[in-house]
């Protein structure tokens, strides 16, 4: 199964967003790379998830990091189905303890959360 997921996470590269964006911004398709993380999964229904951006997705600017977090499963936020809650983090201050690196917050609605139901099928709630 760990395998079989590994190489879904590996194909999406070549879906038809993912090309599509690649040519968009003029990326080479060959010199595109992926790293999966693998860890144990914690109880979605008792807390929440996200994902994170090593640059602005709008502008492209490369000095911050972007989070999405919503509740429950990231599967929301991946499909653009919840409005997740934003940070930007301006990463040449994460070296220096004395200031404050989140440099913008927007709370989102997350008007739904998706929780693991059974091996087979997750539950949106």
């Amino acid at each position: 199964a760990l395998l079989n997921a590994c190489r879904r996470c590996y194909a999406s590269l070549f879906t038809d967003r993912a090309i599509s964006y690649r040519q968009t911004e003029h990326f080479d398709h060959l010199k595109v790379a992926l790293s999966i993380g693998v860890q144990r999964m914690v109880r979605s229904d008792a807390a929440g998830s996200g994902v994170m951006f090593t640059l602005d997705t709008e502008s492209g600017f490369n000095k911050v990091v972007l989070i999405n977090a919503a509740w429950g499963l990231g599967e929301n936020i991946v499909q653009g189905t919840v409005n997740p809650d934003e940070y930007q983090v301006f990463k040449p201050l994460l070296t220096n303890p004395d200031l404050v690196p989140i440099i913008e917050k927007k709370r989102g609605e997350k008007a739904m959360k998706m929780i693991y139901g059974n091996e087979h099928m997750p539950t949106r709630n």
